[in-house]
């Protein structure tokens, strides 16, 4: 069976295909009586419109690249489901790209974009300095999501990180805990180093040690002894995967959670809330920061500007840490 062209709509509609296609393009101007005849004669028919084709009249392909550490991906699912469902909502189809930070797979990510004629760029990504002109050379709009330019050449919006770290660090000391551990993450990782500052400026001497982590649950549950040694009566762990982690590891070593120590995570992901873990956590607002994101990448791509948004988090209570 051939293929439905716009001229079939056209012919089956009385109008010229000129009108089809402005009829399918989301700025066209035609009449609604028009549109609308052309829209039933296309369903009528089958008909669904060229990408291609409409790309190379409009100038759009209406993909957005999305760059995404190997961390957020396989241990922040929610952040790419959130992404993926609000550019589909405006129109957009997402393509992901998956970087572990290495400086040689972050230029091999970036080739790889410019390839795709992409319209805009998110990134969770955290590129170098040095990939500054790098990045220029694409002529591609981007936004840091969850990411801040130290310049604030590139756009972002971000949960303040460290402000959030401090509140949940006070409302520990607040409830009495004042030997406080801390798992980390990778120093090399924006969010977990800013978390790290925030908690420590603010325990002061409660602090009795922190301990090196991934972002994986593996590595809570491979760093629990280590911690318990530590003697805390709390441990921070800077997300919720590794604190889930910790739980469990401390469960295999006898240790129960809250009863004989506290544990705390950050990021608020559905995992944290099931009834086994119920982690006390600082929840990041995604639903404002993926649309604050998807709005400040329509701006740019439409020539006009925007500026960066900085969200603040909300404590959770749960069993893990009853504050």
């Amino acid at each position: 069976m051939a293929q439905v062209t716009s001229y079939d709509v056209a012919t089956r509609a009385g109008v010229s295909q000129s009108a089809v296609s402005r009829a399918f393009s989301e700025n066209g101007k035609v009449s609604a009586a028009t549109r609308a005849r052309i829209l039933e004669a296309a369903r009528e028919l089958g008909y669904q419109p060229n990408l291609l084709a409409r790309s190379l009249i409009t100038g759009r392909t209406n993909m957005v690249a999305v760059l995404a550490s190997q961390t957020t991906g396989r241990y922040y699912p929610e952040v790419v489901q959130y992404l993926a469902d609000a550019l589909d909502r405006g129109g957009k189809k997402m393509l992901l790209f998956f970087t572990d930070g290495r400086i040689e797979r972050v230029d091999e990510v970036l080739n790889e974009v410019s390839r795709f004629q992409v319209d805009g760029i998110i990134t969770s990504t955290q590129f170098a300095p040095d990939r500054r002109e790098l990045i220029r050379g694409l002529k591609t709009p981007m936004v840091l999501f969850n990411r801040q330019d130290p310049v604030d050449e590139f756009k972002s919006v971000t949960c303040d990180q460290n402000r959030g770290a401090a509140a949940l660090t006070s409302a520990l000391l607040n409830a009495g805990r004042r030997r406080i551990a801390i798992l980390g993450g990778s120093p090399d990782n924006y969010v977990a180093r800013h978390r790290l500052y925030g908690s420590i400026d603010a325990l002061g001497s409660a602090h009795v040690g922190t301990v090196d982590g991934d972002f994986s649950y593996e590595c809570g549950i491979a760093r629990a002894r280590e911690l318990w040694a530590l003697q805390p009566d709390a441990i921070m762990c800077m997300n919720d995967s590794m604190a889930m982690g910790v739980m469990d590891g401390l469960s295999d070593l006898g240790v129960q959670t809250p009863t004989d120590v506290w544990v705390t995570g950050f990021d608020g992901t559905a995992s944290g809330r099931l009834k086994r873990y119920d982690l006390t956590t600082l929840i990041q607002p995604l639903d404002d920061m993926v649309s604050l994101t998807c709005s400040a990448l329509d701006a740019l791509m439409n020539g006009a500007d925007c500026t960066s948004q900085v969200l603040q988090g909300q404590l959770h209570v749960g069993r893990s840490a009853p504050l």
